[in-house]
């Protein structure tokens, strides 16, 4: 079988990226009630110019969300990348994220509220450089 997680790796430095041109720092957050229960979670993330992606984690309670059984960080990241990978004005894969800070709830929080907190963030990191201007697109 073909492992199609790193074809789809491979052809990134195939495709153009976006340039970030200064630091953006974000909030992201899912807030959504389902009955008598919700869904929470909300990241602060800077996303910082950077020659590949990377992921630096800051955030002081990792040790607590990993105990929840969320897979800190990975499903912010995919998140994110569900978005910064496929947005229409073009994908921005050289990036540096910084995870600064997590909010969560003891029951309400979960993995899929933190993907969905991470696209939040995408969207706004994306809309952010779309209000300032029109960033260069370079070869990979």
């Amino acid at each position: 079988m073909k492992d199609y997680l790193r074809l789809w790796a491979e052809g990134l430095p195939n495709q153009p990226s976006r340039l970030l041109s200064a630091p953006i720092t974000v909030i992201g957050e899912r807030m959504k009630p389902f009955g008598p229960r919700a869904e929470f979670a909300k990241v602060k993330l800077t996303a910082r110019p950077s020659d590949s992606f990377e992921v630096i984690d800051r955030v002081a309670e990792k040790n607590e969300l990993e105990k929840l059984g969320v897979g800190w960080p990975d499903p912010v990241i995919f998140g994110l990348l569900d978005v910064l990978i496929f947005a229409k004005s073009g994908s921005l894969y050289k990036v540096c994220i910084v995870l600064e800070e997590a909010w969560y709830h003891d029951i309400d929080s979960s993995s899929w509220a933190f993907r969905h907190a991470g696209r939040a963030a995408g969207r706004r990191i994306v809309e952010a450089i779309d209000e300032n201007a029109e960033p260069d697109l370079v070869p990979g």
